[in-house]
């Protein structure tokens, strides 16, 4: 992967490699943790135009889970991905 990516698809690339759990890199509100949790645990069921999330390709299937941050604010929270079935199988 070159040039200017964005933070997503940087992600689930990583994620893709490792197929295991990875921490996004961003920290987030409960209310949009648990959406973006929800958005990627369900992009499978969507037309891939509608997909919400950057970097997911169209028939992969993901696990997502929210948590709060144990460092930085309280309020705070981070997402996890888990790519659970390659695309097109």
């Amino acid at each position: 992967m070159s040039g200017r990516t964005s933070f997503w698809i940087r992600t689930f690339h990583e994620a893709r490699t490792t197929l295991d759990w990875v921490c996004v890199p961003r920290l987030y509100t409960r209310a949009t943790a648990a959406q973006l949790a929800s958005d990627i645990c369900n992009a499978h069921r969507r037309e891939p135009h509608t997909v919400r999330v950057r970097g997911i390709d169209p028939g992969e299937q993901w696990e997502a889970y929210w948590a709060p941050a144990e460092q930085g604010p309280a309020g705070d929270h981070l997402v996890y991905v888990r790519l659970v079935r390659p695309e097109a199988c």
